[in-house]
């Protein structure tokens, strides 16, 4: 998990945060733009450990292009590999495609942290992984599969209830089952990311005891 001690937050030079209007205290307000900073760095790091795990396709172009002599597998491709491509054009940059060779499938996947979404984001992310395949389709000899993955919600319905039910229960997936497709260990990603917990809870404590509005009131204890 990303420390709240890395994150950079709103700085003192900028205006106040809303966080610092909500509490009336600046550092407060910032300490709290750093716990956000934070959560969504969470989201980065996620995404580096997975990718850090799977079979990463070095030369996504020449991937594409050359299919009858590689290995079978599942192997991945990032966003920013997709956005260099000289094969396929479009605007849209899904997290991930995972290629099934065997199969000839084609998993485009948005990994999400979190699993609670308003209902026009809900409907965008699913108008922009519909509209990759739509662009792709007719350069890649694959069939393709869209997924929205929350890494840590518990079911599929959880995510279905907390997307507004505006992906279809086929169209969602749980970061156990990503971690099966791309044959990596997700109680080990788990289990990474709790490391830094502590180091948060402890940190987040000790900046509040430097608030002196806090001292004045409860106390350095």
């Amino acid at each position: 998990m990303a420390k709240i001690r890395d994150a950079k937050g709103r700085r003192e030079d900028q205006s106040p945060s809303g966080y610092s209007r909500l509490f009336g205290n600046i550092e407060l307000g910032n300490l709290m733009s750093r716990v956000q900073g934070a959560v969504i760095s969470a989201g980065t790091e996620l995404e580096r450990l997975i990718l850090e795990r799977c079979q990463r396709i070095s030369d996504f172009d020449n991937f594409v292009t050359d299919l009858d002599n590689r290995s079978p597998g599942i192997f991945v491709a990032t966003k920013k590999q997709i956005k260099n491509s000289e094969v396929v054009d479009t605007k849209f940059e899904p997290d991930l495609l995972a290629f099934d060779l065997v199969h000839r499938s084609c998993y485009v996947i948005e990994v999400k942290d979190g699993d609670q979404f308003d209902t026009k984001k809900s409907e965008g992310e699913r108008t922009t992984l519909h509209s990759f395949v739509d662009d792709v389709a007719s350069f890649l000899p694959f069939t393709f599969k869209i997924f929205m993955c929350s890494f840590n919600a518990p079911s599929k319905d959880a995510i279905y209830q907390g997307l507004k039910r505006k992906f279809p229960l086929e169209e969602l997936m749980t970061g156990r089952e990503l971690c099966d497709l791309l044959r990596i260990n997700y109680d080990e990603i788990r289990e990474t990311r709790k490391r830094d917990q502590k180091d948060n809870i402890v940190y987040f404590v000790d900046q509040l005891k430097n608030i002196q509005e806090i001292v004045k009131r409860w106390g350095k204890n």
